[in-house]
């Protein structure tokens, strides 16, 4: 398309974002221009076949020009209706001055007419209800005024001419083309609306699938939040019970070290009972006996564990002392234990059975149960909760025996300080002992040489 001419179609649309109000503009400078070409057509035509009509002619060139100019000032509502008015008004003073008073119409110039009185629908939205009513209104009000405006515009002047063919034809021909041609304006609004509401339609399309994308994403990601948050409180509960617990591992174990612990973790992680076993060593036999020994429970039944002593590889105990894994069981035999409480007896749903492992080496098991199955984070509490607790034992196991040997040792060391002393003394009797026999010895020598000598004294010279 030639610049100026696709610069003339798009003046006063620059202040519009409607996409309907940006056409219904350009349709109307497309006519304001069309009837401007129309208007120096007719100019030159009126030179050579009528010259009383070359003013009509000149003010349809000066109405599409004002009508332009209106437009590129984007007073577009206002040169609208003015493009009713001045083609309407022209068409029918046209008509007047052809027709003398008493005379009939000329239909092709009628024809014409109803082009221009229903071209308010094309350039004109039906959203702008008041001035299409208005515009509308206007050229029908020409329309069928014509009769009586052919009698008040009166000219000297001879239809004849343009009754003919010559005249009649091209004038048919240019309002059938005018009809055509305003349908295909009509018809191309409707289309470029429809492809723009199609285009807009997938580009609504192609931003909600982003959307749903984001949106996908969004969740995602608040998702992978929840779990990485979720992960973390598992985390710090872990570490917390850790730290909690690991504040009674000191000092040596005593009396009330393992019932504190049970106490301890059945009220951290919320379970319903709890026992402690730890390895022995059976000093009735002269070979290296081991045994798995109860040391603590919580809301056991009493009657299972009259008997506080399970041999290796017997039941669940021993089979996790053999295996050196936990025992999870979420099948609970009714058979199997009671959780005990002050409103009745009822078997657990779960159960988890730990070894307590130190350097490859079980020191005792840790037993749990609940009314409910463990969690994940639960198991791995008490998995690392049983290598800390295991680490402990095996420490004070062998503090408790490099105590008891520094205690063999000075016992020892007493003893013999003792059988030293004991040794000491009785050497100090021998000592007293052979000097007073040394002395007796020598009183009964000195006392022999006396009587030897009173012996001598008394023998016959």
């Amino acid at each position: 398309m030639n610049p100026i001419v696709k610069s003339i179609i798009n003046l006063g649309t620059q202040e519009f974002d409607q996409d309907y109000k940006i056409a219904v503009v350009r349709i109307s400078n497309v006519i304001a221009f069309v009837f401007l070409m129309t208007g120096i057509i007719y100019t030159a035509i009126s030179l050579y076949l009528a010259p009383q009509l070359i003013d009509v002619c000149i003010i349809l060139i000066v109405g599409s020009m004002l009508i332009l100019f209106l437009n590129y000032l984007q007073m577009v509502d206002f040169a609208r209706f003015a493009l009713t008015v001045v083609i309407s008004l022209d068409v029918a003073i046209y008509h007047a001055y052809i027709v003398q008073p008493g005379e009939p119409l000329i239909f092709s110039i009628y024809l014409g007419q109803f082009v221009v009185a229903i071209l308010p629908w094309i350039f004109i939205d039906i959203r702008e209800k008041w001035l299409l009513i208005a515009s509308l209104s206007f050229t029908f009000l020409v329309f069928i005024s014509q009769s009586w405006t052919n009698n008040f515009l009166v000219s000297e002047m001879d239809s004849t001419l343009f009754r003919q063919s010559i005249f009649t034809i091209p004038t048919y021909a240019f309002s059938i083309g005018a009809l055509l041609f305003s349908m295909y304006l009509l018809q191309n609004k409707n289309l470029v609306a429809d492809e723009k509401s199609k285009k807009l339609l997938e580009d609504i399309q192609a931003r909600n699938e982003e959307m749903e994308r984001q949106h996908e994403t969004l969740e995602k990601t608040l998702e992978d939040n929840k779990l990485a948050n979720e992960a973390e409180e598992k985390r710090n509960w872990i570490a917390k019970g850790t730290s909690e617990i690991a504040r009674l591992l000191r000092g040596d174990i005593n009396d009330k070290f393992y019932q504190q612990l049970v106490s301890a973790v059945v009220n951290f992680m919320k379970i319903n009972q709890a026992g402690i076993y730890t390895i022995e060593e059976d000093d009735d036999y002269k070979e290296k006996n081991l045994f798995i020994e109860l040391k603590a429970c919580y809301a056991y039944d009493r009657n299972k564990f009259l008997t506080k002593r399970i041999e290796i590889g017997q039941g669940l105990v021993g089979q996790c002392y053999l295996e050196k894994e936990s025992i999870y069981l979420k099948e609970v035999p009714a058979s199997y234990i009671h959780i005990t409480s002050g409103l009745g007896e009822a078997t657990p749903k779960s159960i988890l059975i730990v070894p307590l492992i130190h350097d490859k080496q079980v020191e005792g098991i840790m037993e749990i149960a609940s009314f409910n199955e463990f969690a994940p984070h639960q198991i791995e509490f008490a998995e690392k909760l049983s290598e800390t607790l295991a680490s402990y034992i095996a420490a004070n196991r062998i503090n408790l025996k490099t105590k008891n040997l520094l205690e063999q040792s000075q016992q020892q060391s007493e003893e013999l300080r003792a059988q030293e002393e004991e040794m000491r003394q009785n050497m100090e009797e021998m000592q007293a002992t052979q000097e007073e026999i040394h002395r007796k010895e020598k009183e009964y020598l000195d006392r022999i040489e006396e009587l030897e000598k009173e012996l001598a004294e008394l023998k016959p010279a």
